[in-house]
């Protein structure tokens, strides 16, 4: 996994094309796979993938370059997408005769049989159970159990306006764009940004307003119809990976954001959330979020589980891939 420059969007619509006509799409990697190898690579889990992919067709080798991760002969990449445009862009490299993706394309299928992709960092689909391994500061993550937690439960009536707030690899953004007027998707690091770009290129939806920093600060006084997040919503001791840790210390970044949100709603807008939250000594849980709800608005909440704190700090810390590093210095 490597946070270096980032594909051009100039040929999506062709890699698209090439894609979909190759089956690489959330059905049709069921249907080659098969249930138990598609579930397994939901969960980062590749061995069975790669037994199911030793074919040559193009759909066996998209599924090796961009989810599996391994180099593929470029005689078969060029069967299977438009190679050298490709290249050109930067979605793949040549290395003497093979092919390597320099990101993760993956399938994701929309609310409404949509073939869409997340285009995310190498290695860093979410869900396997070593966590993604990676410290890099700016790494983008794809589609995981939070992202489509979020996507399910969000209001999907038509609206005029939509606000993606840390928008990573551009999920919410995405599925905002099929029913809101336009998009503003924003997150402190660029490269989310870019990621972004690629993911709605690349699926076939219209381009969102981009614009980088924190909160709601690059939207200043604008208000929106539908404001959603999945925000770096992890508490820890200090900002160690963007992605999950946003600066703030302990709850106070979700605090915030929840807070700042009121007034960045147009009447009668809705205001989706993920949010951790402490639970401390002498004080009910439903105290402390509802003194986060801003005048005027009405909430529902849902506390969907409670872990101790060292069961907290471990699974967070296996997430980063920590336990693979000096024993003395996890424990």
């Amino acid at each position: 996994m490597s946070t270096t420059s980032l594909p051009a969007s100039e040929s999506a619509a062709r890699l698209r094309e090439a894609l979909t006509a190759a089956a690489f799409t959330a059905d049709g990697l069921l249907e080659r796979l098969g249930a138990p190898a598609y579930a397994a690579l939901a969960r980062s889990e590749t061995v069975p993938a790669l037994r199911a992919t030793r074919g040559d067709s193009p759909l066996d080798t998209l599924v090796r370059l961009f989810l599996l991760q391994c180099p593929v002969p470029a005689a078969a990449a060029a069967a299977a997408l438009p190679l050298e445009e490709c290249a050109a862009d930067g979605w793949v490299v040549h290395e003497g005769d093979l092919v390597r993706a320099t990101v993760d394309v993956r399938p994701y299928g929309g609310p409404e049989g949509q073939d869409w992709f997340i285009v995310s960092d190498l290695g860093c689909a979410v869900g396997g159970a070593g966590g993604i391994g990676s410290h890099e500061e700016g790494v983008v993550l794809g589609v995981g159990g939070a992202s489509t937690t979020l996507a399910g439960i969000t209001v999907r009536k038509p609206v005029t306006s939509a606000l993606d707030l840390g928008t990573g690899s551009g999920i919410q953004a995405l599925h905002a764009a099929s029913h809101a007027g336009r998009v503003t998707a924003t997150d402190v690091n660029p490269r989310a940004l870019e990621f972004t770009r690629l993911t709605l290129a690349l699926s076939g939806a219209a381009p969102a307003d981009l614009r980088e920093g924190s909160l709601f600060d690059p939207v200043g006084a604008e208000t929106f119809d539908l404001i959603v997040s999945n925000p770096p919503f992890v508490i820890s001791p200090g900002a160690r990976l963007t992605y999950r840790d946003g600066g703030m210390g302990g709850d106070d970044l979700c605090r915030t954001l929840v807070q700042q949100a009121g007034e960045h709603l147009a009447e009668g807008g809705y205001a989706q959330f993920l949010a951790n939250w402490q639970h401390v000594e002498g004080e009910e849980w439903q105290d402390r979020v509802r003194s986060w709800v801003p005048a005027g608005c009405d909430a529902w909440i849902v506390q969907r589980e409670v872990q101790d704190v060292t069961q907290y700090a471990e699974l967070w810390l296996r997430d980063s891939g920590d336990h693979r590093t000096d024993p003395d210095l996890y424990a």
